[in-house]
């Protein structure tokens, strides 16, 4: 194999990063890569200093100055399941890591985790319905961008794969459901779960910095 351009090593650990997957985006196709030792999968060409900002990016304030993180988490069962149909690949996510290479960047960024889980109910378990549904339709999350008002389809042949894709979600979820909600329940409890959720700490150590200014007030 050979390594990445542009982003040579891991942000975490330090070791070779590889060509992992591409995404179809309106914009052209996004690229990631991948870290063979702790697993982390990211954007590529992620600059370092971004890292903090990407792992901060869904995070909010608890008492007691501690942080909730919230991240995909590349070890789960519905990304080793969907591939490149997983749920949780979206253009503007950055950050893709494991329990472990989470760890990593929580204490290159200068925070300390008190707990690492994975919820049982919520955005896993939308993500493993997404995922399967997947499979079967022309777009990727269509649900989930319908639901966000991020499609507009235009032309005929837009339009029909629009309907297509509508029917298909609609006949399908019922089946699916019954598949999706026990198997995300038991990834979530034995930390397979698509969604990572740490309770972390800034290090005394560490000052205020531009790293901080995506977390929710």
């Amino acid at each position: 194999m050979e390594l990445a351009e542009g982003h040579a090593q891991c942000p975490a650990c330090g070791q070779p990063l590889y060509g992992w997957l591409q995404l179809d985006t309106p914009a052209g196709p996004a690229l990631l890569e991948r870290c063979e030792n702790c697993r982390l999968g990211l954007a590529a060409g992620l600059e370092y200093e971004d890292v903090g900002n990407e792992l901060l990016a869904d995070a909010r304030n608890l008492a007691n100055g501690r942080l909730e993180l919230r991240v995909a988490n590349r070890d789960s069962w519905q990304a080793r399941l969907g591939g490149v149909n997983w749920a949780g690949l979206e253009p503007a996510r950055g950050l893709y890591p494991t329990p472990s290479a989470l760890e990593l960047l929580a204490h290159k960024t200068g925070l300390s985790l008190a707990r690492v889980d994975s919820p049982r109910w919520g955005t896993g378990q939308l993500w493993m319905w997404q995922t399967i549904v997947n499979a079967f339709t022309f777009t990727h999350n269509f649900a989930m961008r319908v639901r966000a008002g991020g499609l507009g389809p235009s032309g005929f042949a837009a339009r029909l794969k629009y309907a297509i894709d509508a029917v298909v979600t609609v006949l399908a979820t019922p089946i699916v459901l019954v598949v999706s909600v026990p198997v995300e329940l038991i990834a979530a409890l034995i930390g397979k779960g698509g969604v990572l959720v740490a309770v972390a700490s800034r290090a005394d150590a560490v000052q205020p910095s531009l790293e901080y200014e995506n977390v929710d007030q």
